[in-house]
């Protein structure tokens, strides 16, 4: 029981999180195309707390946000691809040394960019690719170093959050 609402807490903390850093858009100047700083966050959940807690801050943060900024008809798209960018990312860099983050922010960033690139051609045509793919590929690269800082950063000045990871993991809260 401890274990569950500790992986609640955390996963809402990282919704809120997400949802919040999504709202801060960036303008991509003469495209009315923008970028903002959710992946981000959705990385660091997931390096931080696990898989479970990066997807849920991946797919119920972003999509909160889409129908916070009126972008509904992105709603059931971002909720897929952005979980998966969360459980990529927190699956594959679970190991506590940190060797496998920069391989998983990759992964998790080719599964955004991916799952957006097939969204916009199918919304929008193949032509929608040529804004999409480039704002998308600025986007991962910038939440990427972003995460990667902060992630270095939090893990030294916070030793405990080692603690709070296993505290959140999902099999030893069933």
């Amino acid at each position: 029981m401890k274990r569950s609402i500790c992986l609640l807490s955390m996963s809402a903390l990282g919704v809120v999180l997400t949802f919040t850093a999504s709202l801060i858009r960036i303008p991509v100047p003469s495209v009315r195309w923008f970028f903002h700083l959710g992946d981000a966050v959705i990385f660091i959940m997931a390096l931080l707390f696990g898989p479970v807690a990066g997807c849920i801050a991946g797919a119920l943060g972003s999509s909160w946000a889409d129908v916070q900024m009126g972008l509904t008809v992105w709603v059931p798209m971002t909720l897929v691809i952005k979980g998966v960018e969360g459980l990529v990312v927190g699956w594959i860099g679970q190991d506590q040394n940190g060797s496998w983050e920069v391989p998983s922010l990759i992964a998790g960033s080719v599964v955004m960019i991916a799952g957006y690139a097939v969204a916009s051609v199918f919304l929008f045509g193949w032509p929608a690719l040529i804004w999409e793919v480039p704002v998308d590929l600025v986007q991962c690269s910038v939440a990427m170093i972003l995460s990667l800082f902060l992630v270095r950063n939090i893990r030294k000045r916070f030793p405990n959050i080692p603690k709070l990871k296993e505290c959140a993991e999902w099999k030893k809260s069933i």
